[in-house]
C-alpha cells in the first residue's frame, strides 16, 4: 500500500502519477477537504457540521476565486 498526501489534486494527478511508473489505481478516497476530515465517521455514514465549519468551507470557497 502506497500513501501519497497531496495538498490539491486535480485532474486525476494521483492516478496519472501512478500509470507514469506502471501502477494502476483502483480506488482513492478522499479522506479530507479543508478543514473537514472523516474522523469518527464509517462509511457511508454522514454528520451536520456547524457553524464554524460552514463558514471554514465559505472562506475556502471565496479565497479560490
Amino acid at each position: 500500500i502506497v500513501q501519497i498526501h497531496l495538498k490539491e489534486g486535480k485532474f486525476h494527478q494521483v492516478k496519472k502519477m501512478f500509470e507514469a511508473v506502471g501502477l494502476q489505481v483502483d480506488k482513492l478516497s478522499r479522506t479530507q477537504f479543508g478543514h473537514l476530515n472523516l474522523t469518527g465517521l464509517r462509511p457511508g455514514e454522514a454528520r451536520r457540521l456547524n457553524k464554524k465549519e460552514v463558514s471554514q468551507l465559505h472562506n475556502l470557497a471565496v479565497t479560490k476565486k
